[in-house]
């Protein structure tokens, strides 16, 4: 018996005070959240406003379509430079936005401090199939807060020149895996940034504002 009260004071002495530490972290951190937080919102605020300076990491294929490659409905395909992640291989603009930008292949942070970028798994501009591009909100993909449906993307390759009429928009979680289809049959461009613009808090890393355009114009590659 007196080894048994014995054992339990010494486990009392050693877990109680355990347990008590363990809860007082989890408070302090539940307490301190917010303003970490505020900490985390701003940084990234900061660190995307920049002006954006490109890496010797990243470089371009990127040339101005000739008029002639404009009116053309059809590019074979062994015609194609394709890029590599980090290699800017066009321009996006909307004009009434105003929204412009140089368009990457790949969408790593070093990317998208440099402009915007694409998906790695969705298709190039002309291959008859989605693509899917981000931006941050703060900086090239600004603008979008003011499109509306009707508004008119245009992306420029070296191969030619795409045009895609905005159909609609959406917010929806990060997570969200119904947000956007890559394995449909059609050439849609679906861009997509945090949202809501303003946020200073907390919802801008969960939410992103999803705008969807078919394409109508431009030629197919084969």
């Amino acid at each position: 018996m007196a080894i048994a009260k014995k054992w339990k004071r010494l486990m009392a002495y050693i877990y109680m005070p355990l347990i008590f530490t363990v809860i007082g972290c989890v408070l302090v951190i539940t307490a301190l959240s917010p303003v970490i937080d505020l900490t985390y919102q701003v940084a990234n605020m900061v660190v995307a406003s920049e002006v954006p300076n490109f890496s010797r990491e990243l470089n371009s294929i990127y040339v101005e379509p000739t008029a002639a490659q404009s009116d053309e409905n059809i590019i074979p395909f062994d015609s194609l430079q394709l890029p590599g992640v980090g290699q800017q291989y066009g321009e996006i603009s909307c004009e009434r936005i105003g929204l412009n930008g140089p368009l990457y292949y790949g969408d790593t942070n070093q990317i998208l401090k440099a402009g915007v970028g694409q998906y790695t798994g969705s298709f190039f501009p002309g291959f008859g199939r989605p693509l899917l591009l981000a931006a941050h909100n703060t900086t090239y993909f600004k603008p979008l807060q003011e499109i509306k449906e009707g508004d008119v993307v245009t992306i420029k390759t070296s191969y030619g020149v795409y045009e895609y009429q905005v159909t609609g928009t959406r917010v929806a979680h990060h997570l969200d895996d119904t947000a956007y289809d890559l394995l449909q049959d059609k050439e849609q461009l679906i861009m997509y940034t945090c949202y809501p613009f303003e946020m200073l808090v907390g919802i801008t890393k969960q939410e992103r504002l999803f705008v969807y355009a078919d394409k109508i114009s431009g030629p197919e590659v084969e």
